[in-house]
């Protein structure tokens, strides 16, 4: 089964993401609201997959220090971001900082499926 860390600093996008996530037969999903939760809850839980909001506190971008910290402490982690930040150049940066996909909120059920399907 594969664990699954989410990290948004809002409670409701996390239970909105995880009820998602366990229609698509995910169930060992862990939460995380900001950086310093998300970097303990990984290395604790070693998830097979991290769903990563970028903006998560008055630091905006607060989500590509989590994707830095996450990348250094394994380079072969699976990081798929979920912002509202849509500019390419983001997603370039995610992308080029090991982030494995990026989806931009607001998404609905089927693209985050979707997006999932790939690391099953």
């Amino acid at each position: 089964m594969k664990k699954v860390l989410i990290v948004d600093n809002s409670s409701y996008m996390r239970m909105f993401v995880k009820k998602i996530i366990e229609k698509g037969g995910f169930h060992s999903i862990f939460g995380a609201s900001n950086k310093d939760e998300a970097i303990e809850m990984f290395k604790i839980e070693k998830p097979d997959i991290v769903l990563l909001d970028l903006n998560m506190s008055e630091f905006r971008m607060d989500g590509i220090h989590v994707l830095t910290d996450i990348m250094k402490i394994d380079p072969k982690a699976d990081v798929i971001i979920m912002s509202a930040v849509g500019h390419e150049e983001v997603k370039d940066e995610c992308i080029s900082l090991g982030a494995k996909g990026y989806i931009r909120k607001p998404f609905d059920t089927e693209s985050l499926l979707k997006v999932l399907e790939e690391f099953k």
